[in-house]
């Protein structure tokens, strides 16, 4: 019986580690996979989209664009110098679909190797789409796919989505990593907020708020960051440019401040200071009068002074705080503004609908929806704005 139990111990353990010693069994090389490294979406315009799962497959037609990784010519480091031809390391491969599965399938058709999305850095769409059809659609694929990253960026393009994908910039062989690059590097300089697709998703999942896209244009192999595009649920209505975007960083407590602005000299309006933001602190409060949203903003950022164009003036204390003020006021004016967009717009890309949600569960009640709350904040929400810069450093004043 002993002799037994042990013969089935050894035979259990002479298994499974036979099983531990196959290897990876399911392995598949690098060299094997079309690996997507990004992806351009515009709209069928030219010709009827092409159609392969079957009649029913209903959509708007799309025309998907993907950059694709060629292995082994991806660069990892510097480039050594040299005389010879420079082989491109991507391939632009387009296909057309009802659907982006349809289209998908239709470019996994044109390629080898298996379609492999776990390594997509960014999803261009093309503003046309985002204005007429929506997102809705068109996300639903990338939501659903166990490959797709949250941290890839998804934007906006002001024309040809491919246009962007195909640029050439001089700094970077792989375009798709340049684009990257300059959306991260916006970021950390505290021009745009950081809105990845897993962001993005969240936003528009949630009640009390709209969600905002990067919006881009590329041209002679260039790519222009114009700001941010705006959502009313998955339907873009609206851009904000580089200088309104600072209103709504300033608005969501974006930490980062990167916007620089002019305010005019004590005494001589025809001279100028420029001051630039380092960080902002942002604070909302809330309360209800008479059964509506009253909101209290408190927006405090310290910044540096720039340039003077005056050689007149000294950086005093008396002049420091003059320009704290002006500097405090011209904030305000900007976030006068942009509210009152937002308000004519009817949506509210600053989330003030999740305090409501929050705070007063009872009065959220009766409002329940994303845009039952975007009607109250257009008519019924009231908002004032309490701002305050803090001159940190000045620099070297000219003797």
């Amino acid at each position: 019986m002993r002799k037994w139990i042990r013969s089935s111990a050894l035979i259990a353990v002479l298994v499974g580690g036979a099983s531990l010693l196959t290897g990876c069994w399911d392995r598949l090389e690098i060299e094997e996979r079309g690996t997507i490294l990004g992806i351009a979406i515009d709209p069928v315009n030219d010709e009827p989209p092409k159609n392969i799962t079957g009649p029913h497959a209903r959509g708007v037609g799309y025309r998907i664009s993907a950059q694709i990784a060629i292995p082994g010519r991806i660069p990892l480091g510097p480039t050594a110098g040299g005389g010879g031809k420079t082989e491109q390391p991507v391939w632009i491969l387009s296909a057309t679909g009802k659907t982006v599965d349809d289209a998908m399938e239709r470019l996994q058709e044109d390629l080898a190797d298996r379609i492999f999305i776990g390594q997509m850095r960014i999803i261009i769409v093309n503003e046309q789409i985002a204005r007429t059809t929506g997102m809705l659609a068109l996300q639903d694929y990338f939501r659903r796919n166990a490959e797709t990253r949250r941290l890839i960026w998804m934007i906006i393009s002001h024309g040809d989505a491919k246009q962007v994908l195909q640029a050439s910039p001089k700094l970077e062989r792989v375009p798709t990593l340049y684009l990257v690059g300059t959306m991260e590097h916006a970021v950390t300089l505290g021009k745009i907020p950081n809105v990845f697709l897993g962001n993005y998703w969240s936003t528009l999942s949630s009640f009390g708020r709209e969600p905002i896209l990067p919006f881009i244009t590329g041209e002679d192999n260039r790519i222009y960051l114009d700001g941010l595009a705006l959502f009313h649920g998955d339907k873009m209505v609206g851009t904000l440019n580089t200088l309104q975007v600072a209103p709504y960083m300033e608005l969501t407590n974006q930490k980062q401040a990167g916007y620089g602005y002019s305010v005019p000299l004590p005494d001589e309006p025809n001279q100028s200071a420029t001051l630039k933001g380092t960080i902002r602190h942002t604070i909302i409060k809330l309360k209800m009068k008479q059964n509506k949203p009253f909101f209290d903003i408190y927006v405090i950022i310290n910044g540096n002074v720039h340039e003077l164009t005056s050689s007149r003036h000294q950086l005093s204390s008396t002049l420091m705080e003059k320009l704290s003020i002006e500097s405090a006021q011209f904030l305000q004016d900007g976030q006068v503004k942009f509210i009152k967009r937002m308000k004519r717009l009817g949506i509210d890309p600053i989330g003030l609908g999740e305090y409501v949600r929050a705070q007063y569960p009872v009065y959220w009640s009766h409002i329940e929806t994303r845009n039952r709350w975007d009607q109250v904040f257009a008519k019924d929400a009231t908002i004032r704005l309490h701002n305050t810069f803090n001159v940190v450093r000045s620099g070297l004043a000219p003797h």
